[in-house]
């Protein structure tokens, strides 16, 4: 007996309002995961900044017996800025992508787990890679801390890359590990409200609250209380040398 005409329309219109359903859905689950993965890009951008900074007073304090601990000069900061920004706001990105698109944007732990562990491995190398470029970029400019020649520059950081990058990996991994879990309870903490789950999710509305909890945390760090300054650098240090 041969199906009627209308039949068979009927069951092609209902497989083709199931893909539609289906292409749908997974388009709204793909543009969540990649807010999400934008939206906690501010955090992983604070804490590689955070983390330099210390950086930079460990070694200082490491070149110097006589150092007494004190707030290095912001120029310099803000002039070694360029490597942890890029740094820290690309590997945080690929982390929340690559971590979301493994364990998923519903899991309650995993996703979190598995961004602050890829942002701990990654953020290190990648940094350091930069620094060295960031430390050219001075010499050329003409903002660099020391005299040198744009030549010597270049071959400095073609020479010494290698190595620094193996030791600033190296002795950097625990300190980007908590880097990495502060981000992902700050990213928890701020998803709570507004998360990539929620029906009224708001990428520009996400990232500007990362934005603003991020400069803030940097804040408290570079300028705050004392206390919490001088508690980074003796963990740092303890790290490095211990």
């Amino acid at each position: 007996m041969e199906s009627s005409p209308s039949t068979d329309s009927s069951f092609r219109q209902s497989y083709t309002e199931r893909d539609r359903i289906e292409e749908n859905r997974f388009e709204d689950d793909r543009r969540r995961r990649m807010g999400m993965a934008i939206a906690i890009i501010p955090f992983g951008i604070a804490m590689a900044l955070i983390v330099q900074y210390i950086n930079i007073v460990v070694a200082i304090d490491d070149a110097d017996w006589r150092y007494v601990l004190h707030r290095p000069n912001f120029s310099h900061i803000v002039k070694l800025s360029l490597a942890p920004i890029i740094g820290g706001g690309v590997t945080m990105f690929f982390a929340g992508l690559i971590a979301t698109s493994v364990a998923g944007r519903e899991g309650r732990f995993l996703p979190y787990f598995m961004t602050a562990i890829i942002f701990a491995l990654t953020m290190p190398l990648l940094v350091s890679t930069l620094l060295p470029a960031n430390l050219f970029l001075l010499e050329i400019t003409g903002l660099t801390f020391s005299e040198s020649t744009a030549g010597e520059a270049f071959s400095s950081w073609i020479w010494s890359t290698p190595f620094f990058v193996l030791t600033y990996a190296m002795t950097g991994m625990k300190q980007a590990f908590w880097a990495g879990a502060a981000s992902v309870l700050l990213a928890a903490g701020v998803f709570k409200f507004n998360g990539p789950n929620s029906d009224s999710f708001s990428l520009l509305r996400s990232l500007a609250v990362t934005s603003v909890v991020s400069l803030v945390v940097v804040w408290v760090v570079m300028f705050g209380p004392l206390g919490i300054f001088e508690m980074l650098f003796d963990s740092f240090r303890i790290t490095k040398t211990g």
